[in-house]
């Protein structure tokens, strides 16, 4: 795994909360060190490079629970997806928020562009394959947000209203 310290940033912003913020690309996923030092603490980037091997470990169960909660909030998308003989995940971390002083991440889950929803498929009852159907797409303003705690229990993050 690549470190973030041998990266440059692709920018550092000040958040809402005053946490210093700096964003790195790594693979497809966007990943936010906060800090409260300083804009482009190298201390905190260090931790972070630390820390990412037990985050990247907890991301499955990420995507699993946030599955679950996925399916309490759309369980429309969920019906068809779940009669198709399509495999695969339809949910992806997208982006990583790490705060190192609390070996904290937050993940956002939301559509996995790995899995095709364009090609046609069929019900897993139609032997036959006599009626194809298109899967629906995941609603683009969908994205659930699990927590990792420093103890690497992971939970789902309320919902703001």
């Amino acid at each position: 795994m690549e470190k973030l310290v041998d990266d440059r940033p692709l920018g550092i912003y000040s958040d809402q909360d005053g946490f210093f913020r700096s964003e790195y690309q790594v693979g497809t996923r966007l990943i936010w060190v906060r800090c409260q030092h300083r804009p482009g603490c190298l201390e905190c980037v260090e931790r972070v490079d630390k820390l990412m091997p037990d985050v990247s470990k907890a991301m499955p169960g990420a995507i699993e629970l946030a599955e679950n909660c996925s399916r309490a909030m759309i369980p429309e998308f969920w019906a068809k997806h779940d009669i198709s003989i399509r495999e695969g995940n339809r949910l992806d971390v997208w982006g990583i928020t790490i705060t190192p002083d609390l070996g904290m991440a937050r993940f956002d889950i939301s559509e996995n562009h790995d899995f095709d929803y364009s090609s046609p498929t069929f019900s897993k009852e139609d032997y036959w394959n006599d009626e194809p159907f298109l899967l629906p797409e995941l609603p683009d303003t969908h994205h659930v947000y699990i927590i990792r705690d420093g103890d690497g229990v992971l939970g789902v993050e309320p919902i703001r209203s």
